[in-house]
């Protein structure tokens, strides 16, 4: 076993640097202009037409967040420099049985909550999977402590499937929140990544949001791979995961 493997193994993460180049992220940005482009004119800063889009229709932002899952640039980006091969390594999941869901982009506002997550498992929102990855990567700018990132619990994965509670936040924002004992929430650890490198997290991990807390939005992307063995019913529109009503 390797030292990533025993890392991912024992903490239910890994830190992955420089997993993808800068060119494919611009590009990627690119293509997240382009759809919010469709919607507001009058810059061609990522940041200036989100919030122009955002200050028109919120639905805009997640819509063009959501697309990107289709794109060309998408797929080069993660077909970057052996990136699935390194994953598959790491995870001990077979390239054969591996299943990628749609990339999407989360968004967060300046000072805006609203579409924060609490802690949560991510294997939750697709219980049909007994085992799931989830690849979180800065997309715009480094997320730090101070700028907003993800918090996560090392080692919360054993523990497997927990207790949840199911609502909507903002009226619309479904969450799946996982209970956390008091000394877990303080074993928590802040993550800070720069652009092009990734963390790597177990389906069961235990994670949460921290909230932007900089002048400008925050923009990350998020897949998730599925590994889904021969004997198991293969159905596509479980795939696709809708957090907003």
């Amino acid at each position: 076993m390797t030292e990533d493997q025993k890392t991912y193994a024992e903490s239910g993460y890994l830190v992955m640097g420089q997993a993808f180049s800068g060119d494919k992220l611009t590009s990627l940005l690119g293509t997240l202009c382009q759809r919010l482009s469709n919607a507001v004119t009058g810059s061609d800063s990522v940041d200036e037409l989100v919030m122009a889009a955002e200050a028109e229709n919120h639905k805009i932002v997640y819509e063009a967040a959501q697309s990107v899952g289709s794109a060309a640039s998408t797929y080069r980006l993660l077909g970057d420099g052996g990136f699935l091969d390194n994953v598959c390594q790491i995870t001990g999941f077979r390239e054969s049985e591996l299943h990628i869901m749609p990339l999407y982009l989360i968004i967060q506002l300046p000072s805006d909550e609203r579409f924060d997550y609490g802690w949560h498992q991510d294997r939750a929102y697709y219980d049909w999977c007994d085992e799931m990855a989830t690849i979180w990567l800065p997309v715009n700018r480094p997320a730090t402590a101070t700028t907003g990132t993800i918090s996560v619990i090392p080692g919360s994965h054993r523990k497997s499937a927990r207790e949840s509670e199911t609502y909507l936040r903002s009226g619309f924002f479904r969450q799946i929140e996982a209970r956390v004992e008091p000394d877990e929430a303080a074993a928590h650890k802040v993550l800070e990544l720069n652009p092009g490198e990734c963390c790597i997290m177990n389906g069961d991990l235990v994670h949460r949001s921290i909230a932007n807390r900089s002048s400008s939005p925050r923009i990350a992307g998020v897949v998730r791979l599925a590994n889904v063995p021969a004997k198991m019913r293969y159905e596509r529109e479980r795939f696709f995961c809708v957090h907003k009503s």
